[in-house]
Parts: C-alpha cells; structure tokens; sequence
C-alpha cells in the first residue's frame, strides 16, 4: 500500500465509500487466498481468479466478457425467443448432460464441512466473513451454471443480510465467498435451495428452446437438400 500502487488505492477506496460504485472495478487475483490477498473494502465483492501458469482460461473469458458487457443473459421463462447463439452448449463433458431428456433437476446436498474456509478475525470489515462451500448433486453444465450464479444474484426473493457478487461454482461445488456458517443457517440456505430451482427451470427452457430451433434447422437444411437434388435432375446438358 506504497507509493503509486498506495494512492491508487486509496482512490478506489473512496470512490467506493463515497459513490457506491462498487461495479466500477473488477479484482484480478493472482496469487494467495482472497480473503488474505483482498482489502477489507473488497471483502465479499466479485473477483476474477487468474492465479497459476497458466491462470483458467474460463475466468480469462469471463473477464473478457464482463469488460466487453458481452455475458450472455437466459431470457425469462416463457417470456420472449431465444436468439441464436445466445448460448453455446456444453459439448464434449460427459458430466454435462445434452438434453433435457437427461437432465436431472440439480440440488444442493449439503455443506463440504472441511473445506470450509477461515476467517481473519483481525477486527477489520469483513476479517469475520469466509468460504463456505456446498457439495451439488452432480457437475452442472455451463449454461446451469450462469443462470445459477444470476439467480443468486438477483432472486425471486430474499432476506436484508443477502449478498450478492459471492456465489462460484467450481465443478460439482457451489462457493460462497464472504459469508459464515451462521449466515447460512440463518439466511441464505433458503435463497441457495430458490437459485438451484430457478436455474433448473430456465435451464430445462433454454435447452427445450435450443433443440426446437435446432430441429427447425435440420428440417430447412434438408429440404434444402431436396430442393437442390430434384433441381440437380432437372438439369440437362
């Protein structure tokens, strides 16, 4: 917190305090654990994890994307078309199921008790939050996964302690950066169990949404086909 790196800081910092405008920096992590690398002022906020050689390039294109406002948003079920390309399936992960024949409802089973994470207890904002991760029924696909992050941060209802910006999903876990098992108990096990059933439900109409227009696709390439073949020979030379 010296020299240039110091004053930066403390320019952030109060555009913070005074403004609000907590959306208008985005933490880059590159190395040590969030809550120990992060200032107070950052705790709980959102953050992009580019530690290791090479850092994830998921969260590289997720920074990308939230620089570029190019982060795809599900349309509201029963509400509007999907537009092409919106999404891209989850190809080529066999724990990813394809279709919502094979999709299986995902719930949250429980907390992963020793992994959660310790407080810095240093009597600083925020040294009393942590990690506390949760176990899902299976590996969900991408897309489950952004609605499930969108639900968190804006659900259908929840209590004056919910914090937006700390949910992650790493494979099969559901994080909560910046919270306490208390908080849990007391608070967001019912907006957690809310996001999970929300995102199964737009996920099974995106993907219900997806096949209809692929279906409409294979049908006007193969009466393509036909037209081209029966014009094929038609033609004489």
């Amino acid at each position: 917190r010296e020299g240039g790196v110091g004053y930066e800081g403390d320019i952030m910092t109060g555009e913070v305090f005074t403004t609000r405008n907590e959306r208008k920096f985005i933490p880059i992590l590159r190395q040590a654990e969030w809550p120990k690398a992060s200032p107070t002022w950052l705790q709980g906020k959102y953050y992009i994890d580019l530690r290791g050689v090479p850092y994830n390039e998921r969260h590289y294109q997720d920074l990308l994307a939230t620089l570029l406002g190019t982060r795809p948003v599900a349309p509201p079920v029963g509400v509007g078309a999907l537009k092409p390309g919106s999404f891209k399936p989850a190809s080529g992960r066999a724990d990813a199921p394809a279709v919502s024949a094979a999709f299986q409802p995902i719930k949250i089973e429980g907390v992963i008790a020793d992994q959660i994470g310790t407080p810095r207890g240093d009597g600083t904002r925020g040294s009393a939050l942590y990690r506390v991760p949760f176990r899902l029924t299976y590996r969900p696909p991408a897309e489950w996964v952004e609605l499930f992050v969108e639900a968190w941060d804006h659900p259908r209802s929840y209590t004056s302690m919910h914090r937006p910006g700390i949910a992650r999903v790493y494979g099969d876990t559901v994080v909560l950066d910046g919270t306490t098992v208390d908080e849990v108990e007391r608070y967001h096990r019912d907006t957690l169990v809310l996001a999970a059933q929300e995102a199964n439900e737009r996920y099974l109409e995106w993907d219900r949404r997806r096949r209809e227009l692929e279906e409409r696709e294979r049908v006007r390439l193969e009466e393509h086909d036909k037209s081209i073949s029966a014009a094929a020979k038609r033609l004489k030379f």
